[in-house]
């Protein structure tokens, strides 16, 4: 077993309670939940309306509107986590040994929605010309990259 150290420096969050550390953090010291009715798409077929989404997010603090667009929102959100995180630490890269530094982003699935999107494109011309060029770097969950590093 190594005896190795890991040191944690920053952090960052995007969350349906916050997405920030500071806001996340007073939210949840409130006992404020991030559940609340669903927006982001029509769920009146659905028996359960309700669920945790990000709100009030805007990704123009983290990269350009034209990368934005090439990315799933799920991407962005760890982007955005991941600078933040790099920030939070204060940490110089040109002063720093890029083997011995890193990051953990934790994710579970993402790229549903542009997966869905770009089907439904597919489904309406029948024609694998609809899907964007960006759909697989899109929608990749280890395509998660920190555009400050």
């Amino acid at each position: 077993m190594s005896k190795r150290r890991v040191v944690v420096t920053g952090l960052g969050v995007v969350s349906p309670v916050g997405s920030t550390v500071q806001s996340a953090w007073d939210a949840i010291l409130r006992g404020q939940s991030g559940i609340g009715p669903v927006t982001r798409f029509d769920v009146s077929a659905f028996p359960v309306r309700i669920g945790g989404q990000v709100r009030d997010f805007d990704v123009s603090q983290y990269i350009s509107t034209k990368e934005a667009r090439r990315m799933d929102e799920f991407m962005q959100y760890g982007v955005a986590a991941g600078v933040q995180a790099v920030g939070d630490a204060g940490i110089d890269f040109a002063k720093t040994d890029p083997a011995r530094c890193g990051a953990v982003c934790g994710a579970g699935i993402g790229g549903l929605w542009t997966i869905e999107t770009e089907y439904s494109e597919y489904l309406k011309a029948m024609s694998p010309r609809k899907i964007s060029p960006f759909f697989v770097p899109a929608t990749i969950i280890n395509m998660i990259r920190i555009s400050a590093w």
